[in-house]
């Protein structure tokens, strides 16, 4: 799973009104929240959450994989070509935005 973005309706802090935010994610865990009006935005430093995360993720890999193999044969073996090399930049990706964020924080203190 790669950062990813999800638009939903939140009170903004500053707006105090119901606007569409931005949430990014890296992996299972909320990183950033943005408001797309003001562009008021949360972010956090989740370095410690993440590490576990990714732990946990690649501990049951493995067995999502086989459940996965198990449950839709060809459609396993269909993805893989796309799916194995993407998983590298992916997770790249996931870090560098865990670490930017983290550094941002620590910047603006």
């Amino acid at each position: 799973m790669m950062s990813t973005v999800e638009h939903v309706a939140l009170t903004c802090p500053r707006c105090h009104t119901e606007t569409r935010h931005d949430v990014v994610y890296a992996g299972r865990l909320v990183v950033a929240v943005t408001c797309t009006e003001c562009g008021e935005s949360l972010e956090r430093d989740i370095r410690s959450l993440y590490l576990a995360d990714l732990r946990q993720r690649v501990a049951t890999k493995p067995k999502r994989m086989l459940r996965r193999f198990r449950k839709h044969p060809l459609r396993f073996a269909r993805s893989l070509p796309k799916t194995v090399p993407a998983k590298p930049l992916e997770l790249i990706s996931e870090i560098r935005l865990v670490w930017r964020v983290a550094r941002n924080r620590a910047h603006d203190r």
